[in-house]
């Protein structure tokens, strides 16, 4: 089979296009014929050593996949060859990786398609899909009537948050650097769009926005200036960072404590089996709307990670930023 893979931890110069062996599914396990992956930043972080996670060389970059089972492994039930398929945590924990036109997935981890689902758009949406899931009603545990601000709304996990806090039953509120995505915002359920010309206004901008307070605080950007959050987070309020990293935050411990304030971290990678299943039946009934970029094949896997890695992702028409899915 065809795969884009690395032989060690490197650079995105490292990724090879080349064949290797056909895998063969094991216990517990189903082979699965690849129709399209997703490319994530944390790919990146997997593919450098930067991110410490178990692997075994060569592994095929890339955790999100869609496709069609082709056989399956002792004891694996409720699926059959022919099945169409996906999964969002390939690639990592020891596990192969995606973008080969072969992958082995643990049966646990595989998901089926929806019926007549498009596998380029759906599994663009998977992991930013699962991550908003997870931050926003796994770890923040957002409640109907809460006020969630989240910043970056225009990237494809700004975009899930938005989704998911509208179909909580929360009220969003998108901030963005530029105003132009708002309309797109508007759409997929955000109540007010903020404009902050840097990461530093952000959270003023959001508390500007929200005469009522601000409930949750999701940070997509890693670049806000959260320092004010204890002044402009309603009591019990909760702040979640799911990205960023070598930045110190100077927080207000009193207020913290006394006002009964969380400081949250979140990581798709370290969701457990449960939690996946449980973001994936949310992403299954409601498939969130991501922005595309224009697909590449797997043979551009290397320029995908380059693209990524110099933050060169493309801005969409509607002023989102477009995710890359690679194709065999």
């Amino acid at each position: 089979m065809k795969a884009a893979y690395i032989e060690r931890f490197c650079g995105a110069s490292g990724i090879r296009y080349s064949d290797l062996p056909d895998p063969a599914p094991g216990p517990g396990q189903a082979l699965v014929r690849v129709e399209a992956v997703a490319v994530d930043k944390v790919d990146t972080f997997v593919r450098s050593g930067a991110w410490p996670t178990p692997v075994a060389f060569p592994l095929a970059v890339g955790r999100d996949l869609a496709g069609t089972v082709v056989a399956v492994g002792a004891g694996v039930r409720g699926l059959w060859p022919g099945d169409r398929v996906w999964a969002n945590s390939a690639g990592y924990g020891g596990r192969p990786g995606a973008t080969a036109e072969l992958a082995v997935v643990d049966r646990e981890r595989l998901y089926r398609l929806p019926h007549g689902a498009d596998a380029v758009p759906f599994v663009a949406a998977v992991h930013p899909g699962a991550t908003a899931y997870g931050a926003l009603i796994g770890r923040a545990r957002a409640q109907p009537g809460e006020t969630v601000a989240v910043i970056g709304a225009n990237g494809a996990v700004g975009m899930c948050l938005i989704q998911a806090a509208a179909a909580h039953g929360a009220h969003a509120v998108a901030v963005v650097r530029d105003g132009r995505a708002g309309r797109r915002l508007a759409e997929l359920g955000a109540r007010q769009v903020a404009t902050s010309a840097d990461a530093a206004g952000a959270l003023a901008a959001a508390a500007a926005a929200a005469p009522g307070g601000l409930d949750i605080v999701i940070d997509t950007t890693g670049r806000a200036d959260l320092s004010r959050a204890a002044d402009l987070v309603n009591p019990r309020g909760r702040v979640v960072l799911i990205a960023g990293s070598g930045r110190r935050i100077e927080l207000d411990q009193w207020a913290f404590y006394t006002r009964e304030l969380q400081l949250l971290g979140f990581i798709m990678s370290a969701m457990t089996v449960g939690e996946l299943a449980a973001a994936a039946a949310w992403i299954n009934a409601r498939t969130p709307a991501v922005g595309l970029a224009p697909v590449m094949r797997f043979a551009d896997a290397r320029r995908a990670h380059e693209i990524i890695e110099n933050g060169r992702l493309p801005h969409l028409p509607d002023f989102t930023v477009g995710r890359i899915v690679l194709r065999p």
